[in-house]
């Protein structure tokens, strides 16, 4: 619409104070700022107001006004965002890194393309370049149109920003059909963004800018109903006292409003009141990706009278040029030009753009939106742009393109179509369309004759369902066993895959079985990735059936290493390499050190030769293993790592559930309840509907150990039980799969459940003897000692504990040691001897504080102060966490206390970890009694 003064933008005084208070922090650090709305409410303008605000601060503003025509073309949103500002800053860029951005930037072919995390990496250079002179406001107007691979720069970039003066003002429309495609709380922390709703303007302040816009005035009631019409929207609620002025209407109350019932019509009625010199730019503008008053005049038979129609559509406030580009001053109205267009006009001028431009992906779109029946040569031209689109790493892009060359290829060409249908799908894939990738992958096995090539198809399409493991995996791989006799290759594979899945689902004898038939075809084959994987796979099922055999395993890892050096061991191996295998294996039979190494020096393998779309499995076993060591925040980077590669890879339809107990597990020790809770309970459902079984498990087995962290036994039961059930199906020789049997023994012994906990700690004692594995061991002699406890034995339990503290000094899990500790000196404590049992909890506290695990410490020092400990000075409450405990003792919930104290949900949950831990108490029921009694100070007690 009109130019915006902003210094004199009316009723949005509150807005404009928060926008200029986060244009002020913009030192401090990255943060963004999402100012969220409905269509026409008036985002741009305060959008317009924050740029125009940092500009003058003196920071760099980069600038991306997204629309909805651009949102399928790949970086053209990097594109505006690095525009004349970063030729200095790629000068200092990796050679790799600055030929793939300028590929991405549409400065080179793509034959100088790497691959997008090289244009990732390039782009988080430069932009920490800019920030050594600057400071930098990255502002993106309607980010819901941001095209998908901009997005995942930005995401990219945002991760990895840690204290630079890197911001982010985006405006968001709100509604069907728009998503947020940049995770800014995943990027940022939820601390680090803030979302400001920008919500219709008042009675009043409508009145007034009708008056002040129009140069009209309005009688009370017709602004009323003007106001509830348009939902206070400034946007429409001008087009509607445009129209009142077009017919000279005043209506008074009563009278009908001359606004039609649908804004497109109304928004049409606004384009059809234009010259018709407008006509034909403005579907121009509409149409064209990139519009330019250079591609009007080249579009048009009369140029001058286009150019004329563009400055009256620019007199009337339609459109603007903004960089050079012409593009509407609201994004209806570009859809209500195109959709009043008449089918054949459309066609023709799309025709026209695909002859004059020359980006071979935009002039295939405007190709195929020419063409409406099938046509060999346009689905050619679309196949050999959506190529193009997917050597530049834009996956997205090269699917939609492919889809359109699919619909336009001719039904007799059933090779292409074939081809096209398999390429698709793995173009789908990676954009993260898994659902679409499969159906295109059935398509071409319905396509196909029985044989060795639809079991390949089949045997594909079990790779892209990977842990959806009974429907996406097993079914086709039965399928594709049953063609692809002759093939020991393909046969090796399968039989791989089918052992894994065995594997998950606690069946080792069908998983044995299938280890060796897999490890018989492979050795008929030359290919060592195969042999490799066949032989690692047999050295697992062996592992697990107590047969362990390291000279088999060495032997995997050096066909893995022969494979790799020679570039042929590809991703459409098992994903769970040899040294993986090796690495899991040590993890679990309690060798940490040993394990990391191993699993640190292929997480280094897989980056030295660009292997980026598995690494998130090594990453996930990192996660675990540096929880099981006690370094959780360590735990959490490699588990938010790996989260973050499964979405960049396009995997996140069937991956997701297998990094959640990861994130989960280090939220869990951390004391991050809410986070925790969440994220285990959806690992856990997201398991379940992709059967499998065993990151089901490991789910459970989180949510467990968190309600016995937080004291509620029965809940941690609840979870645990089904899990213990899952490694009694599976009975492997290995007690440390998945470490949680112990946890359900204490819970057991919790509840009083002294028999029950008796059977479950014989099974898991036997197998920790028969292993000798030191934290097995430790476990089962702490929970006997608990066990011996229960039963009035203290001096038995006594022996027991320090046996238990014998094995932990074998093992390196020094959270474990202090919990048995910790349940020494309770031995101690009932026993009257308080000395003897303030010695081992302020030990165990010193481990549990020294590890961050405040759940725990709760738990130690709870007993301590009721063993006569003196209180830490700290445990005073800090106003702040005075009132947030008064809140919390009122029964309101974490998001009521958020609300009310204007901060994120995740800063009560602080609050409230600090709150247990300095008061002692382990739930909130605990908090309210203490409250009642008296026991927390008053906000402001302290004077």
């Amino acid at each position: 619409m009109e130019a915006i003064d902003h210094n004199h933008i009316l009723g949005r005084d509150r807005e404009l104070a928060e926008i200029h208070r986060f244009i002020r922090s913009v030192p401090a650090g990255p943060r963004a700022l999402i100012l969220e709305g409905n269509a026409g409410i008036g985002k741009t303008t305060l959008w317009q107001a924050g740029a125009a605000s940092a500009r003058a601060s003196g920071a760099l503003v980069m600038s991306s006004r997204a629309a909805e025509s651009e949102a399928t073309l790949s970086y053209s949103a990097l594109g505006d965002l690095f525009e004349g500002a970063v030729d200095e800053a790629m000068l200092d860029l990796p050679s790799p890194q600055r030929r793939a951005l300028e590929a991405a930037l549409l400065r080179s072919g793509p034959e100088a393309t790497l691959d997008r995390r090289a244009i990732s990496l390039a782009s988080l250079g430069v932009v920490r370049s800019l920030v050594q002179t600057s400071l930098v406001v990255i502002a993106i107007d309607d980010v819901q149109w941001l095209d998908t691979p901009s997005a995942r720069v930005l995401t990219f970039i945002l991760r990895r920003l840690r204290h630079e003066a890197v911001s982010v003002l985006a405006s968001l429309r709100l509604g069907s059909g728009t998503t947020e495609r940049v995770d800014f709380e995943g990027a940022l922390g939820f601390d680090g963004v803030q979302r400001l709703m920008v919500g219709p303007l008042s009675q009043e302040s409508l009145g007034r800018l009708l008056r002040e816009r129009m140069g009209i005035e309005l009688s009370r009631p017709v602004i009323r109903r003007i106001h509830a019409i348009t939902q206070g929207s400034p946007l429409f609620a001008l087009e509607t006292a445009r129209e009142l002025l077009r017919t000279g209407d005043r209506p008074e109350a009563g009278d009908q409003l001359p606004v039609p019932d649908d804004l497109r019509e109304l928004l049409a009625a606004r384009i059809a009141s234009l010259p018709t010199s407008t006509r034909d730019p403005l579907l121009v503008v509409a149409a064209a990706s990139h519009p330019t008053l250079d591609l009007v005049r080249v579009t048009s038979d009369r140029p001058e009278r286009s150019l004329e129609g563009v400055a009256a559509a620019e007199e009337a406030g339609v459109i603007e040029a903004v960089d050079g580009r012409l593009r509407f001053s609201h994004p209806l109205l570009g859809s209500t030009v195109y959709a009043s267009a008449s089918s054949d006009r459309r066609r023709s001028l799309h025709r026209l753009l695909a002859e004059r431009l020359t980006d071979p992906e935009e002039r295939a779109r405007h190709l195929a939106l020419a063409t409406t029946d099938p046509d060999a040569h346009v689905a050619s031209v679309l196949d050999a742009a959506a190529r193009y689109a997917r050597a530049r790493g834009a996956p997205d892009a090269a699917a939609e393109l492919l889809d359109l060359a699919m619909r336009l290829t001719p039904a007799d060409d059933t090779d292409d179509l074939r081809r096209r249908r398999l390429d698709g799908s793995g173009y789908h894939f990676d954009a993260g369309d898994a659902s679409k990738a499969n159906e295109l992958l059935e398509q071409a096995i319905d396509d196909s004759p029985p044989g060795s090539a639809r079991a390949e198809l089949l045997y594909r399409l079990s790779s892209m369902s990977w842990m959806n493991l009974e429907r996406g995996v097993r079914a086709p791989l039965e399928r594709a066993l049953a063609e692809a006799a002759g093939d020991p290759e393909l046969l090796g594979g399968i039989q791989l895959d089918l052992a894994w899945v065995d594997l998950y689902q606690a069946d080792l004898d069908a998983a044995l079985a299938h280890a060796q038939a897999s490890f018989d075809h492979a050795g008929q084959g030359a290919d060592p990735a195969t042999k490799g994987d066949a032989l690692a796979t047999l050295g697992m099922v062996r592992f697990l059936r107590g047969e362990a055999d390291a000279t088999m395993m060495s032997r995997a890892v050096e066909l893995q290493d022969a494979a790799m050096e020679e570039t042929s061991w590809t991703e459409a191996s098992v994903y769970t390499t040899p040294r993986s295998i090796l690495g899991l294996q040590l993890m679990w039979s309690g060798a940490l050190p040993e394990a990391r190494a191993t699993l640190e020096y292929e997480l280094a393998e897989y980056e030295r030769l660009g292997m980026y779309t598995v690494r998130q499995e090594v990453l996930c076993y990192l996660a675990e293993l540096e929880c099981r060591a006690g370094r959780y925040e360590v735990g959490a980077a490699y588990a938010a790592e790996a989260a973050e590669t499964i979405a960049e890879s396009g995997m996140a339809a069937s991956q997701t559930h297998v990094v959640r107990f990861n994130q989960a597990l280090a939220a869990a020790y951390l004391g991050r309840v809410d986070e925790a809770r969440s994220l285990a309970t959806e690992g856990l459902e997201l398991a379940r509907a992709n059967d499998d079984a065993f990151n089901g498990a490991w789910n459970g087995a989180v949510l467990g150990f968190l309600e016995l962290s937080l004291g509620a036994s029965e809940r941690a039961h609840g979870h645990l039980a089904p899990v213990v059930d899952y490694l009694d199906r599976m009975d492997a020789f290995e007690p440390g799969i998945i470490p949680c049997v112990p946890d359900d023994v204490e819970a057991l012994i919790a509840l009083d459940a002294l028999d029950e906990a008796s059977a479950v700690l014989t099974r898991f004692a036997r197998k920790a003897e028969a292993a000798d594995r030191p934290w097995a061991l430790a476990a089962s002699l702490r929970c006997r000692g608990a066990l011996a406890a229960a039963q009035g034995d203290r001096d038995g339990a006594r022996l027991l504990l320090d046996d238990a503290l014998a094995q932990h000094g074998r093992a390196s899990q020094p959270f474990e040691t202090a919990r048995t500790q910790l349940l020494r000196g309770i031995v101690e404590r009932r026993s009257k001897q308080k000395r003897a049992a303030r010695e081992y909890f302020e030990s165990a506290l010193g481990t549990f504080d020294s590890l961050g695990a405040p759940l725990w410490s709760t738990k130690a020092r709870t007993e301590l102060a009721r063993a006569g400990g003196t209180p830490d000075a700290s445990a005073a409450l800090t106003p702040t966490e005075e009132r947030v405990a008064h809140l919390v003792a009122e029964g309101k919930t974490n998001r009521e206390v958020a609300g009310e104290l204007f901060v994120s949900v995740k800063t009560v949950e602080a609050n409230l970890t600090r709150i247990f831990h300095k008061l002692g108490v382990r739930s909130r029921a605990e908090l309210i009694r203490r409250d009642a009694r008296g026991s927390v100070e008053e906000p402001g007690a302290h004077g």
